[in-house]
């Protein structure tokens, strides 16, 4: 896996994906800031209008700043008796333009740098968040014996307020009076609910969410439950990714 996928994947699911090579612990903390920061909510929301137009005319400024000649003020010789003073007192002053031209052409070098470095940073974001999008993990589900004929799959992808679950359902038929279905996800600590639905206008998408990650409850099923008031799993399973 190469590393913009490896870190892809750590942006959805927060944690380090099986079967990859663990980063170096200063890859892994930079990965980790870089999850936080794109978490927060202060980072999507929208620029101020003309925040681009300024940014563009700072850079020409500061391009035109760089790339500028430094003036050399030379004064004339009064006199043909005064021209060796003039040519010695010459000779510091051309010195010292030269020393000031070294000195802009490292800024140039330092300003380029810079800029590339921020460059080659902002095409590792787009790269992952931009082009390819928000990272999604599919997850087939298979009717058990209570629903042979149904399928699903879950479409999974993080968001900074929990994981966004497109569940795509085919061939459940509706709950019956006083039941509906109910979603999980199930880890070694036990199951979580992820959304309640009935399908009783016919098949289509349930979006559901979910606080934990695949990771950790790496077993999605759903359930068909009475309306008993009672929040534990009924256990009567018509769909699960772990038949």
């Amino acid at each position: 896996m190469t590393p913009p996928e490896w870190l892809a994947g750590y942006l959805e699911q927060g944690v380090h994906m099986p079967g990859t090579d663990a980063p170096d612990a200063a890859t892994a903390d930079a990965a980790r800031r870089l999850r936080v920061l794109l978490a927060s909510p202060d980072l999507w929301s929208e620029p101020p209008r003309g925040l681009l137009d300024q940014i563009t005319a700072s850079v020409g400024r500061e391009r035109i700043a760089l790339t500028r000649p430094h003036p050399v003020i030379t004064r004339p010789a009064a006199n043909t008796a005064r021209s060796a003073n003039a040519a010695d007192t010459a000779r510091p002053t051309a010195n010292a333009a030269r020393k000031d031209s070294r000195r802009r052409a490292r800024m140039r070098r330092s300003a380029g740098a810079a800029v590339a470095a921020l460059l080659a940073a902002a095409a590792v974001v787009i790269g992952i968040v931009v082009t390819r999008g928000p990272v999604t993990t599919d997850v087939a589900l298979a009717g058990t014996r209570l629903a042979p004929a149904a399928s699903a799959v879950a479409k999974l992808h993080a968001t900074p307020s929990g994981l966004a679950i497109e569940l795509d359902v085919a061939g459940l038929p509706p709950s019956p009076p006083g039941f509906y279905y109910q979603a999980w996800m199930k880890g070694p600590h036990g199951l979580v609910t992820i959304g309640t639905f009935h399908m009783r206008g016919g098949p289509g998408t349930v979006e559901l969410w979910s606080a934990v990650t695949l990771a950790g409850y790496p077993t999605i099923t759903v359930t068909r439950e009475p309306e008993d008031g009672n929040p534990a799993s009924s256990g009567q399973v018509v769909l699960t990714s772990r038949p």
